[in-house]
Parts: structure tokens; sequence; C-alpha cells
């Protein structure tokens, strides 16, 4: 069944996502505007239905956002627990998962916490973190943490698998980018664009999302966000989940199993658990 989020500081504890309302939440304009611009990719959600049948057994999907990934895995017939830090984000999909059938929601747990701290009472068969999303632990040893207590639920043998983005630091800075433009059921005119910086002696980069929407004569009004992530080469992953007690079984360079090279867009890992 789906239950109510938990603190990380204890897991027995029941939370109210509401009662978070006065803290900031970075990904609160993101969460908003997410499912629009990403409601229509589906190639990862593929990739980890793959790996849950391989795997068998409960599923635990970390930095769950809005469950785009989560709630078709439980439509398929897993049974998932999903975990993630922003409010906001697991608001909308804690509503995203009430419009499901009582079936689907009986498979689906849902929890308010931090990767590298929450402690659960059940071990899995498979963990993954999708698109990008580990990326957003900005140092070593927070990836290190997370990587850790994602192995600590996993039962002997189980799997993790992460993706992210290949490093292409010969993007142009500051160079504004139109991402694509969508009208909402409510006739909004949302248009996307996207900037960045790099701090290459950190590893980082700066995206600046800019989102201008506008409905029929009213004025177009901009909402923008901001986040820093912290990107990863190749080989550094590979040592990082060796340090972390993970054997790396599998390496792709896209979500269709093409061997990952120099010029493949994302890099996706598979460990084991050892």
């Amino acid at each position: 069944m789906m239950k109510a989020p938990m603190t990380e500081e204890n897991s027995s504890n029941r939370f109210d996502i509401n009662a978070e309302r006065d803290l900031l939440d970075p990904y609160e304009a993101s969460a908003r505007y997410y499912d629009l611009w990403h409601e229509d990719f589906n190639e990862d959600v593929e990739f980890y239905k793959r790996l849950a049948s391989r795997t068998g057994g409960r599923v635990l999907g970390c930095m769950c956002g809005t469950g785009r990934v989560l709630v078709p895995l439980a439509r398929t017939g897993f049974e998932i627990t999903g975990i993630d830090r922003s409010a906001t984000m697991l608001d909308r999909c804690t509503t995203k998962v009430s419009f499901e059938r009582t079936d689907v929601q009986k498979r689906i747990e849902l929890y308010l916490g931090d990767i590298k701290e929450i402690k659960l009472e059940k071990k899995y068969r498979l963990a993954f973190i999708p698109f990008n999303s580990f990326l957003h632990l900005l140092t070593t040893t927070d990836q290190e943490k997370a990587i850790r207590n994602i192995r600590d639920h996993l039962e002997e043998g189980g799997l993790f698998s992460f993706s992210a983005f290949s490093p292409r630091l010969d993007r142009p800075e500051h160079l504004v980018r139109h991402r694509g433009t969508r009208v909402t059921t409510q006739g909004e005119i949302i248009s996307w664009f996207e900037a960045q910086v790099f701090d290459q002696g950190n590893q980082r980069t700066t995206v600046t999302y800019f989102y201008d929407i506008s409905k029929q004569d009213k004025p177009v009004r901009r909402v923008t966000t901001e986040f820093t992530l912290r990107y990863l080469f190749f080989r550094e992953a590979m040592e990082l989940l060796s340090r972390c007690g993970f054997e790396v079984i599998e390496t792709y360079g896209d979500y269709n199993g093409s061997e990952f090279a120099a010029t493949s867009p994302i890099m996706i890992f598979v460990a084991r658990k050892i």
C-alpha cells in the first residue's frame, strides 16, 4: 500500500509533506513543469523495467522525483518504494499515484528523506537512481554516503543502477538555449530556456532554467530556477562504485544497450552488491 512519507531521521515516524511548506525547496519551480517536459521520455522506464524483471523482488527508486519512472514500474506489477528529499516533488508523485488503480497504489510506498541517511526496514533486489539525479550529490563524500546507504538496503547480490550525462566541457557557457515550447491543458504556452556555466576545478555545472509562460492576452511571466550538478567521468564512477562495495557488471552508452564510447551522450552503470 502507499504510505505516508517518513523523515530520514526515523523511518518509523509518519511525516506530513504539507508541514514543510515553510521550508525552502530548491526544486519547487522545476517540479511544476517537470512532467510537462519529460512525460514522453520513456527509454529509461523500459530499461529499468528490464532490470526489475531480471532481479525480481522489491525495487527501490532513489531520488524518485515526481514518479515518472516509479509509477510505470508499479503498473507493470513491481512492488516499489520511492524516496526523495524534495517535498514538492514527492507531493506531485503522491497526487499522481492517487489517480492510479487501487492495485497499483498498493504496490507503492513513498518516503520523504535523504538517500544518504534514510533507513528503511525492507531489503530490495534492485535500486536505481534515474536521469542525472545522482549528480545532485555535490561532493565525493555525499556520493559515497548515498551509495553505501543504498548498498545497505539491498539483498545479497542485489543490483544498483544509475545514469548520468557524459560530460561535454566544450559546450558554450552563458548561452541561453531554447529547449522547446509546450501548451498545457489549461491553455498556457510555456517556453523553456536553459543556460549553464562550469566550475571545472570542482567538477560542477550550474544550470539556470527560464520558463516563459503566456496565456491568451495576458502578459508573459517568467519563472526562473537554478541548481548545481557535480558531473562525473566514466572511470571516476567505476572507481566510486567499487570503493563502495559494488562490482560493475554492465555499462552502456544509451538505454538501448549500446556500448559506452567517448561520444556517448550518457553513461549507464549496473553494479552488483558484493
